[in-house]
């Protein structure tokens, strides 16, 4: 028993490590300086995306590792995190169901995007050169429809933590402030610039994700805090060792 609550402790910790990969990926981006040369392109000015791989090229894969492992690591935050939410709900984990099926196919977009970008820095070729646009392009548009998807995700655990009580009342008020900000990506294709667009835009891009990973962070820190309880309250429930027994254990 104090195995898997051990397991299931490191589980809900496992958000955090999550998030940490994430700060990680969001240096890396930082490190893409626009005053040195080529800024990060939006959808409007994809043409220059070449240019600015070839001038940024570690910090990009960098950030595309980081982002890969945290969306990883969420992934596996989901077990605890489902465990709660069901537990929460007697069983019927109608909400529970939407909020993982939301997830897995949000975060399956998100990397399928990332796996694009992955393949356009492999690119060796002047005919591979001339396809990186289109590549960068479409690359953006799932990973903003992952976020969009995510919506699915966040208005279902905030249903979930608004009626039973579980894990705290206002974390389910941030889950539904995150789902609003998350149905933006869904319209960001529609948007080649301004604040809308999937690649670079304040509400198309940077307003959900950020969301996403503040409400990751509260949402682990209170799963890890919960479960660090529990764990401590089974070990004091424990009984210990008979007089006689204990009187031989010192012998």
């Amino acid at each position: 028993m104090g195995e898997r609550r051990g397991w299931e402790q490191l589980g809900a910790a496992i958000g955090l490590l999550a998030v940490v990969m994430f700060v990680l990926a969001f240096i890396m981006f930082m490190q893409t300086d626009p005053s040195g040369g080529t800024p990060y392109p939006s959808i409007e000015n994809a043409q220059t995306v070449n240019d600015f791989y070839s001038q940024n090229v570690n910090a990009v894969r960098l950030q595309m590792l980081f982002t890969t492992l945290g969306i990883a690591l969420f992934l596996w935050f989901l077990g605890p995190l489902w465990r709660v939410l069901r537990e929460a709900e007697d069983g019927s984990a109608r909400g529970t169901t939407v909020a993982l099926v939301g997830a897995g196919v949000g975060s399956a977009l998100m990397l399928v995007g990332l796996a694009l970008t992955y393949a356009v820095l492999l690119t060796t070729s002047p005919a591979q050169a001339a396809a990186v646009p289109a590549f960068f392009t479409v690359s953006a548009v799932l990973f903003a429809l992952g976020g969009g998807v995510l919506s699915l995700f966040f208005f279902a655990v905030g249903k979930v933590i608004l009626h039973t009580g579980v894990m705290g009342r206002w974390l389910g008020w941030l889950a539904l402030l995150a789902a609003v900000l998350s149905v933006l990506a869904f319209i960001s294709p529609f948007w080649v610039s301004g604040i809308l667009n999937p690649a670079t835009g304040a509400l198309g891009l940077w307003a959900w994700w950020t969301a996403f990973v503040v409400w990751l962070l509260l949402a682990s820190s209170i799963l890890a805090l919960q479960e660090y309880r529990e764990v401590k309250a089974a070990r004091r429930a424990e009984p210990g060792p008979s007089m006689p027994a204990a009187e031989e254990a010192g012998r």
